[in-house]
């Protein structure tokens, strides 16, 4: 859920310090965030550096591209974001992962047990191969 926006918000966004710490932490250059936008990387500079506002739709492909919620770059001083939206969306990521590690460790215990198998089933044919060996010595001594 998107928080509410005026007219005046919608139209022209600044939250150039959000933008430029989120694609640092992915470690992204301005020239490939201009790219992907398919801006200079003259004007996507002065994005970040505050000199240009951006539209709510222009956030949102930003937004996209860092793989940030867009909620986290309309923080600002006057107005921040009730925090049980950005908990919500945490939680269902966290829930996502939980999901995620539940289905990999009934994975692992799969593997486990058919390792189990295989290993019984190779001591099973060593014996039998030990068995056939000495009855082949036996035979050879005879």
């Amino acid at each position: 859920m998107s928080p509410k926006l005026t007219r005046k918000e919608m139209k022209l966004i600044q939250c150039n310090d959000e933008i430029r710490r989120y694609r640092n932490e992915v470690c992204y250059t301005q020239e490939y965030m201009a790219t992907r936008l398919g801006i200079t990387q003259s004007t996507y500079q002065r994005i970040e550096a505050g000199e240009i506002k951006i539209s709510m739709d222009r956030l949102i492909e930003i937004s996209r591209i860092l793989d940030k919620p867009v909620e986290l770059f309309l923080r600002n001083k006057d107005r921040l974001i009730p925090s049980i939206e950005l908990i919500n969306v945490n939680k269902r990521e966290w829930q996502l992962m939980l999901n995620a590690l539940t289905q990999q460790e009934n994975r692992i215990k799969e593997l486990e047990a058919k390792v189990l198998r295989k290993d019984k089933k190779i001591e099973e044919l060593k014996y039998q191969l030990g068995l056939s060996q000495v009855s082949t010595q036996q035979k050879r001594q005879d």
